[in-house]
Parts: structure tokens; sequence; C-alpha cells
């Protein structure tokens, strides 16, 4: 089972958009946030997904490159340590 989160907030502007590169192919660049609450939501929702699949979790998100990836790895292994059964 896959529980994702689809409220993420996207920052248009400046650091966005479709961007020609100079080999002539073009880039399409977005920039995005979470809050605490936000991920802690969603991985509430997993967890207790998990609790009845024989307490089976994987979170995963890109937490070497992107910041936004980085705090949702450090809110769930949070969340992990007061459910500690998973």
């Amino acid at each position: 089972m896959i529980v994702e989160s689809l409220q993420v907030e996207f920052i248009l502007g400046n650091q966005g958009g479709i961007k020609p590169i100079d080999n002539g192919e073009r880039k399409g660049i977005n920039t995005h946030s979470y809050t605490t609450s936000e991920i802690q939501r969603v991985a509430r929702v997993a967890f207790d997904l998990a609790k009845k699949r024989k307490n089976k979790f994987t979170s995963c998100e890109k937490s070497n490159v992107m910041e936004a990836g980085l705090l949702w790895k450090e809110e769930v292994q949070e969340l992990q340590i007061r459910n500690s059964k998973m």
C-alpha cells in the first residue's frame, strides 16, 4: 500500500517553470515545501495502516539533496520512535 501526500505547496515564480538549457533540451523546475504538521498527518495515516498490515512501514524521501526530504525523514523517524513496534 502506498500513502502519498498530495497537498504539497509548490512555490512558483522565478525559481520554477520550464526553461531552455544549453544543449537544446528543456528543464522543468518546481520548488515545494511541507510543514511538520503536514508530514505528521500523512505519516500517522501510514503508521495506522501499517499496524493493520504486519507492522511493516517504509518511508521514501529524497533526504540527501532536498531539505523538504530531510524534514520528512526526521519527522517520520521521530514518529517511529513513538510507535516503537514498527
